[in-house]
């Protein structure tokens, strides 16, 4: 059953939202600056989502799904790749089915900077969340991946739509 919260709890929640992405700037930009020189600086979800398709049966991904799964333009991604790829974190290779298009993997030092990452990041989370449950964890976890959900699925509807 659908339920209208009404313009009051919309805002509220909306001013919310803006404070937990500037949390997330913040606790973004909190990597230790000799990190930067490895990873370059705002690439870390675009290195961490090539480590996941890259984990899925094709072996890999190209740029255009790439894109697609971190809903960025490809020239923003292009970029971000073309940095990660000077940095050595990731391998781009000739597609053996498709000559003209590239692969791309994330490299042995990549998955150690993405496991480092993924520790400092599991350590400063753990401090922050010190004083929460378990349940009041999974409880935000799940509202949180609800409220993606759907938010994602409003926006689909809303392209498929304009198309």
């Amino acid at each position: 059953m659908a339920h209208d919260a009404g313009p009051a709890a919309r805002h509220e929640l909306l001013t919310n939202v803006r404070d937990l992405l500037k949390a997330v700037r913040l606790f973004k930009s909190d990597l230790p600056a000799r990190h930067e020189t490895v990873v370059p600086t705002g690439t870390i979800g675009v290195l961490a989502t090539i480590n996941a398709i890259g984990g899925e049966p094709v072996g890999g991904c190209h740029l255009k799904d790439l894109a697609a799964r971190c809903a960025l333009d490809p020239s923003t991604v292009s970029r971000a790749v073309a940095a990660l790829v000077r940095s050595g974190l990731v391998a781009r290779t000739a597609d053996p089915r498709d000559g003209r298009a590239s692969v791309l993997t994330v490299t042995p030092s990549g998955l150690h900077t993405l496991d480092e990452f993924n520790r400092l990041a599991d350590e400063r989370l753990a401090d922050a969340l010190r004083d929460w449950s378990p349940e009041d964890i999974a409880l935000l976890s799940g509202l949180l991946q609800r409220f993606a959900t759907d938010l994602l699925t409003r926006t689909d509807r809303n392209l498929e739509v304009a198309r």
